[in-house]
């Protein structure tokens, strides 16, 4: 396949034509150019490799439909058929996003758990309705995502291997990210989607892959037979049971600090997704929107230490006890609606729902009568109402004191405060 040149021009089946400026990147399908398509910077994906029919009409109907949602790097543009190749233009990488890859290699760091579960709530989001719209991605692995580590928002890329659910892209994945059943020869799904899921969000919160332990690290040489037995037939969690493949101390580091510092329903969760039952019955995996509720419990119990202002997390609400410092962590309340309990200590934010904007803030006003107060962070405003009965509208940047008895509707959710 002929590889493009700076200053050289592309046709667009809209008619229109992308010049190349220069190269971006490259792997192993192809190569990343910035280009300009009216006037407009973008990146054109130029395949270096033959591709089938099947897959340029894939591609074609995927950028007629558009995404699922802006956590995908979506397909544009589609080249026309030159040059013995084509390709596709979609939005750049906008500065501050990383690729996943350097998370797990210790480059970029998260600036908060915050953020941490910003990303995941994101890719969680971005999976559930890329299946609603019955698709799967098919190739799910560390490089599909650009995370911006300060918010924790996502971009999802290398979408050119999404198909409808149930069809064939031609593309099998990486064998670290596949489900069992797929290294084992069946057709990717959005079943086998929910596993690779599964694998990006261990290795999202713990920095290390959840079937590499003992057993893979004593490997001599990976060949393609010890990753259908490791990644496949005798695939093992690294925290399973029989501690056949456990962490080894001074290599999975990462892993080995962070499984006992995050909340037991994180262990829980991926104890269960990993075990031999889930890993042999691909329809009893987690839905996303599961996963989103995992995410949602997790950051309802993420508050600021009052003592040292680190962020922890309140596992037992009865002996509160902020894992940076040791201190009990007082808590100043809690807001309490369908069905969950937010902790409210000040400087931690509230999300009431899934879409990862804050809709409260917690603040401190020393001296005040209430010296703990909530911060209307939303567009719309709050309806407070007192024991009494009294109804008080609190305004977009206004303040409530945190005290118990009090009743809010924030974005028609009825709360009351604990």
């Amino acid at each position: 396949m002929q590889e493009l040149k700076s200053k050289e021009y592309v046709n667009l089946t809209i008619g229109t034509r992308a010049k190349v400026i220069k190269e971006l990147g490259r792997g192993g399908q192809g190569i990343v150019y910035l280009v300009e398509v009216g006037g407009q910077q973008m990146a054109l994906k130029w395949y270096l490799h033959p591709m089938e029919d099947k897959f340029y009409k894939n591609l074609e109907e995927n950028i007629s439909k558009g995404a699922p949602s802006d956590a995908f790097l979506w397909p544009e543009y589609l080249t026309q058929k030159e040059k013995g190749s084509f390709g596709y233009v979609m939005k750049l990488r906008p500065k501050g996003y990383y690729e996943f890859g350097n998370f797990l290699l210790a480059k970029t760091q998260f600036g908060s758990f915050e953020a941490m579960l910003n990303a995941a709530m994101k890719i969680c989001e971005g999976f559930r309705l890329l299946h609603l719209h019955g698709l799967s991605y098919q190739d799910l692995n560390d490089g599909n995502f650009f995370i911006d580590p300060k918010s924790g928002d996502v971009l999802i890329c290398d979408n050119d291997n999404v198909t409808p659910d149930g069809e064939m892209s031609g593309i099998m994945g990486k064998a670290r990210y596949m489900a069992p059943e797929v290294v084992g020869g069946k057709a990717p799904d959005k079943y086998s989607d929910r596993f690779s899921l599964a694998v990006i969000l261990f290795m999202l919160f713990y920095g290390n892959h959840p079937f590499e332990g003992a057993r893979v690290l004593a490997c001599p040489c990976m060949t393609e037979t010890f990753e259908k037995k490791f990644y496949g037939s005798e695939a093992q969690f690294i925290y399973d049971p029989r501690g056949e493949n456990r962490p080894v101390r001074g290599v999975h580091t990462n892993v080995i600090r962070r499984w006992p510092a995050l909340p037991a329903l994180l262990r829980d969760t991926f104890k269960e997704q990993f075990s031999p039952e889930l890993l042999a019955t691909p329809e009893k995996r987690m839905l996303e929107n599961q996963w989103r509720k995992v995410i949602q419990a997790l950051r309802d119990a993420l508050v600021r230490c009052p003592h040292c202002g680190d962020e922890t997390f309140i596992e037992d609400q009865s002996a509160p006890r902020c894992m940076a410092c040791g201190k009990d962590a007082v808590i100043s309340g809690a807001l309490a609606f369908a069905g969950r309990k937010v902790l409210l200590t000040p400087n931690t934010m509230v999300y009431i729902d899934t879409d990862n904007i804050p809709d409260v803030k917690v603040i401190s006003v020393p001296g005040d009568r209430c010296p703990v107060q909530l911060q209307n962070i939303t567009k719309d405003n709050w309806v407070v109402e007192t024991p009494s009965g009294k109804i008080k509208p609190i305004a977009p940047g206004e303040r409530m004191p945190v005290k118990a008895g009090l009743k809010l509707t924030i974005n028609s959710m009825k709360a009351v405060i604990e």
